[in-house]
C-alpha cells in the first residue's frame, strides 16, 4: 500500500481540473502552464493508483474514481486554510465572548491590557443570554455565569462571586424617601421593581433573605438581561437588585447609590472559560491581567 501523501499544489491542480474539466483553462486558473497541469495530475494518478479523468477528443471527464476523490480533495484543503488562518489568528488575536452585564466591569480591565500588550489584539463578542456550555469553535476564552463546570476538558476561573443588594439612583431615592435619616424596609414597596428575568429571582432571593417575602413593590418592570435593567435603574425607572461587583464604577461615580451597606450571595459566579489543553503565551498574560490577584 503506498503512504505517500500527495503535495496540496497537487490536490489544488486536481480540483481546478476537475472543476474546467480542461487542462489549458485549470493552467488559467493556477497560473501554470498546461504541460505542468498535465504532469500533476499524471503524478497524482501515479500515487492513487487509479485514473482520474478519462481523456476525451471533446475534453476530460472525471472517473467514478475522480468524482469519490473531488470532495475528498476539496475538504482538505479547505481544512488546511482554516486550520493556517486559526494559528496565525491565534498569534496575535485573542477571542473573547462574554455576556453583556459584564462589559462595564470588563472594559476598563481589557484597556489596560491593550496599553500594556499592544501586540495583542483582544476580540470581545457579547451575549445577550447567559450560556452554560462555552463555544470554543468561534472563542478561545468565554466568561459564563453560574455554577462551576467541572468539567475536565475545562479549565476554570472565578471572576467574581455574584452579590446582590438593592440598587437605584441616588435621585429617586432622594424624591421617594427624601432626606429621613430613618426609614424602614415597607418603604421599599413604594418603588417599581425592575427586574432582570420573568421568575423576578433577585428580588425573591433578597426579601427571603430578609424575612420579608410578602413586601411586593409598586408596580413591576421585567427586562431579558441584567445590564437593561440596571440602565433603567441608573435613568431613575426605579429600583433593581444588582450585583455590587458590575456596579462598581457606577456606584463610585455616584450615578447609583445603595440603600443598604450588606449584600447577599445568589451562590452563582462569573467563570472565565478554556480549553484544558489550550497553551498560549498571550492567553496566559490575559489571564494575569483579568483574574483577581
Amino acid at each position: 500500500m503506498n503512504t505517500r501523501l500527495p503535495s496540496t499544489k497537487s490536490l489544488q491542480v486536481f480540483l481546478a481540473t476537475a472543476e474546467y474539466l480542461n487542462f489549458t483553462h485549470a493552467a488559467q486558473a493556477m497560473n501554470m502552464t498546461q504541460g505542468a497541469i498535465s504532469r500533476q495530475i499524471q503524478s497524482l494518478e501515479e500515487l492513487t493508483g487509479v485514473a482520474l479523468f478519462y481523456r476525451q477528443a471533446r475534453g476530460l471527464a472525471l472517473t467514478v474514481e475522480g468524482s469519490k476523490f473531488a470532495p475528498l480533495a476539496e475538504d482538505i484543503i479547505e481544512r488546511l486554510k482554516k486550520a493556517v488562518v486559526k494559528v496565525a489568528e491565534r498569534s496575535n488575536r485573542i477571542k473573547l465572548n462574554a455576556p453583556s452585564c459584564v462589559t462595564s466591569w470588563l472594559l476598563p480591565r481589557l484597556m489596560s491590557f491593550q496599553q500594556d500588550h499592544p501586540d495583542i489584539e483582544v476580540e470581545l463578542t457579547s451575549s445577550i443570554k447567559h450560556q452554560h456550555l462555552p463555544n470554543f469553535e468561534s472563542f478561545d476564552l468565554v466568561i459564563v455565569y453560574g455554577r462551576p463546570l467541572h468539567s475536565l476538558s475545562v479549565s476554570e476561573h472565578v471572576l467574581f462571586e455574584e452579590k446582590l443588594t438593592p440598587i437605584c439612583a441616588p435621585q429617586l431615592w432622594d424624591k421617594v424617601i427624601g432626606e429621613q435619616s430613618q426609614w424602614s424596609d415597607s418603604e421599599l414597596s413604594n418603588f417599581t421593581w425592575l427586574h432582570a428575568n420573568p421568575s423576578h429571582s433577585d428580588w425573591a432571593l433578597w426579601l427571603e433573605e430578609a424575612g420579608n417575602t410578602l413586601q411586593k413593590g409598586k408596580r413591576n418592570q421585567i427586562f431579558s438581561t441584567l445590564d437593561q435593567a440596571m440602565n433603567a435603574a441608573q435613568q431613575g425607572f426605579g429600583i433593581a437588585i444588582g450585583d455590587i461587583t458590575l456596579a462598581e464604577e457606577d456606584l463610585k461615580l455616584n450615578r447609583l447609590m445603595r440603600p443598604y451597606p450588606h449584600h447577599i450571595t445568589s451562590g452563582q459566579s462569573y467563570y472565565l472559560l478554556r480549553p484544558a489543553e489550550a497553551k498560549a503565551p498571550e492567553i496566559d498574560e490575559f489571564l494575569e491581567c483579568l483574574l483577581p490577584q
